[in-house]
């Protein structure tokens, strides 16, 4: 009985190194780190915006997701600083101060952020579009009525009925 035998080498057959692959320029190591960010920043504002109108119930405000962008930014800008403090290669830290650099600059940029907020508020309202009419989809099944046909036609002259001038007028503020 022998538990612990050794077992057969496998012959993997001789290493050849790869070719080598020529780095990537530091100015587009940067670029593509801050279109990351961005995107990153727009799912943070999408979110928010989300969380705001479903379980928040508040309303929408493009000054508190201007806020945000900015906050987010400078988040990130604050993490490539502490990663540059860590950072042991000359590349590295160039790539680091590049970064930091191109997202204090992205937080500023007014034009950067109005784009993200309109982008991450399509995103939301698609998605919460989607979700509501999932919802109404699943939870009303006219086929399932039998009454459904049969007052149809009443439903559709109520309908005509609606004064919407007067009901736009009830709704809207006395100020």
């Amino acid at each position: 009985m022998r538990l612990f035998r050794r077992r057969p080498r496998l012959n993997l057959g001789k290493f050849t190194a790869p070719e080598p692959v020529e780095e990537a320029p530091i100015e587009r190591v940067v670029e593509e780190g801050v279109l990351i960010a961005r995107n990153a920043v727009r799912m943070a504002v999408k979110n928010r915006i989300i969380v705001d109108a479903a379980r928040d119930h508040l309303d929408y405000d493009d000054g508190a997701l201007a806020g945000l962008v900015h906050v987010e930014f400078d988040h990130l800008a604050d993490q490539a600083e502490r990663l540059l403090k860590v950072t042991r290669t000359d590349r590295n830290r160039a790539v680091q101060e590049g970064l930091t650099e191109g997202l204090r600059q992205a937080s500023m940029d007014g034009e950067l952020i109005s784009n993200i907020i309109d982008e991450a508020r399509e995103l939301a309202w698609s998605e919460i579009g989607t979700a509501i009419i999932a919802k109404l989809r699943d939870a009303y099944m006219p086929e399932a009525d039998p009454q459904y046909e049969k007052n149809r036609e009443t439903r559709l002259r109520e309908l005509r009925n609606i004064n919407f001038a007067e009901l736009q007028a009830a709704n809207e503020p006395e100020y």
